[in-house]
């Protein structure tokens, strides 16, 4: 393959990926619309969640479901109507949290999701919300079995044969309609969530920290990106490598460096001096 190579390659390998990645650059504002029009079409799920004291705007938020919200019109709605339609519980599919959900006001912590929306580990400060153990390493939600039992011990040997047992024998009879009526469209809706989140990352992480302040509309923030792992600095870096530099210091294409076995990175290869790997990446 044509980009299958990582750490060791050669010019004329780099040489038609850089051609290749500078070419791309022009399709990025169509390929952010098209982003935003996929994140608009799939819709978003928030549930509400109710405050320890719900006169209180600042109070922390608790697991307690309240309402659900989904966007209007969005593939998410369709799927959840479909859901509901055949018996589901909208709250029984996932908390629909998202990171970051919280905000400062007048320097107090605002929780707008429980946890301000993201699962984490417990440390040995937080064991204080708990009695009687420690509990640093536990996750901080109510599902999170320990948190209950008061301890991690597994307990299927002694109580598997018993309990596990009749749970799967009052399953096994209606197994197609649990798969059709909740679990196959859980997952759909879910994967729909995923999908979301994974475009939403492609346009805010992947596309700003790559090529950030070359294409109209992406602009690069040095405060949260490595100039570094920017693709014109990688550019920059490997033509040094490949090429001679012209009287400004500058990578002069029209000059390749002479390869030699004393290069300054042994992974990175000059091409065949008798011509046989022109015109290939490979």
């Amino acid at each position: 393959m044509s980009f299958g190579w990582n750490l060791m390659f050669r010019k004329g390998s780099w040489d038609e990926f850089r051609r290749f990645a500078l070419l791309q650059r022009k399709n990025v504002p169509s390929r952010v619309l098209m982003i935003d029009r996929e994140i608009k079409k799939i819709g978003k799920i928030r549930v509400s969640y109710q405050r320890e004291d719900p006169t209180n705007p600042l109070s922390k938020m608790t697991e307690r479901r309240i309402g659900i919200d989904v966007s209007e019109g969005s593939s998410l709605s369709k799927l959840l109507k479909a859901y509901i339609a055949q018996g589901g519980n909208p709250f029984d599919i996932s908390m629909f949290l998202y990171p970051d959900s919280y905000e400062f006001v007048d320097e107090q912590l605002k929780e707008n999701q429980p946890y301000g929306g993201a699962i984490y580990p417990t440390s040995r400060s937080d064991d204080r919300i708990f009695s009687g153990t420690d509990t640093s390493g536990w996750l901080n939600l109510w599902k999170y079995p320990p948190r209950k039992t008061g301890n991690k011990t597994s307990y299927w040997s002694t109580y598997g044969s018993v309990i596990g047992t009749k749970v799967e024998s009052s399953r096994e009879w209606i197994t197609q309609e649990i798969t059709e009526l909740r679990n196959d469209l859980e997952s759909r809706i879910l994967k729909l969530c995923d999908l979301r989140e994974q475009l939403i990352h492609e346009k805010e992480e992947i596309l700003v920290g790559a090529i950030g302040d070359t294409v109209r509309e992406i602009e690069f923030d040095s405060e949260r990106f490595s100039e570094e792992h920017h693709l014109f600095n990688i550019i920059d870096f490997m033509d040094r490598i490949f090429y001679e530099l012209d009287e400004f210091g500058r990578p002069n294409r029209s000059t390749p460096r002479e390869d030699s076995i004393d290069r300054p990175y042994p992974v990175l290869l000059g091409d065949a001096f008798t011509g046989e790997e022109d015109f290939s990446a490979l």
